[in-house]
């Protein structure tokens, strides 16, 4: 009885350790589109809010959200507030957003800009046909043909590039990956290098409520696991959560976001 109760144990072992090495060959051996397609999946819809400051002082808000439909992944993130104005003669109200196409396989399709300000407001589009990118302006002074680039898919926006990377592999520190990601400044593609550098726990403000005076308070506070990534364009720094959101982040010139609630976010625009 000894000897076949080992043998079955032998048995049962083998089996499981052909089971893991066929399960580890699958998943070396698959495809970037099945990987991509797996990470798809796994993208859970949400919107969040962010208060949007300049050298620590509240100038503006701030939402990204990421929506599902039934053929599309839809990326969309909307900025407002009062930003230098490109004569820097001050600042002035400007708003922009941006909304970007994927299909259900996280694959790039259309990203489309908008940008609203007194003195100037223009849009531009740009659409990934095969590996050519075809970037087209409209507004004042953009007369100038669409510009096309060759790129190496898959391409991402500074959005979702952290979405991808996050949910496509393990959050370690130390872990690269290079991507191909829209510039919306350059309006050029670049390939930088994302590194996890660190992980850390952050406390967010998730709900607010009105205080006897009206204004918008802090009602509640959650902790939100975070991962440092670098290696963005512009050498943004940004502490993204675990699904590729960012939590807080370190723009160009001194620009910042930081999540929290909805109200807390709008109060500095809605004031204005």
């Amino acid at each position: 009885m000894k000897s076949r109760r080992a043998a079955i144990g032998v048995v049962i072992v083998a089996l499981w350790a052909a089971g893991l090495v066929m399960m580890l060959r699958r998943s070396a051996s698959r495809s970037e589109e099945q990987q991509l397609a797996e990470v798809a999946l796994t993208v859970q819809p949400a919107t969040f809010y962010y208060l949007v400051e300049l050298d620590g002082k509240p100038i503006g808000s701030a939402s990204s959200e990421i929506d599902t439909t039934t053929k599309h992944l839809v990326s969309e993130e909307y900025i407002v507030g009062e930003f230098s104005s490109p004569s820097g003669s001050g600042s002035e109200r400007t708003s922009a957003r941006w909304r970007t196409s994927l299909t259900r396989g996280f694959r790039f399709e259309k990203t489309w800009i908008e940008v609203l300000r007194p003195s100037r407001r223009f849009s531009f589009s740009a659409t990934l046909e095969d590996t050519t990118l075809v970037v087209e302006s409209a507004g004042q002074g953009t007369a100038a043909p669409p510009a096309r680039m060759t790129v190496t898919p898959p391409m991402f926006t500074p959005a979702l590039a952290p979405v991808a990377f996050m949910l496509g592999g393990p959050r370690e520190i130390g872990r690269t990956q290079t991507m191909s990601v829209f510039d919306p400044i350059s309006r050029r593609v670049l390939r930088p290098e994302l590194r996890i550098h660190a992980e850390s726990l952050f406390t967010v403000v998730d709900s607010a409520a009105r205080n006897a005076s009206g204004d918008w308070i802090v009602a509640h506070q959650d902790t939100v696991r975070a991962w440092r990534l670098g290696g963005a364009p512009g050498s943004v720094s940004a502490w993204v959560d675990a699904e590729g959101r960012v939590v807080t982040a370190e723009l160009i010139n001194g620009l910042s976001l930081t999540r929290t609630a909805f109200e807390i976010a709008y109060r500095t625009s809605q004031k204005r």
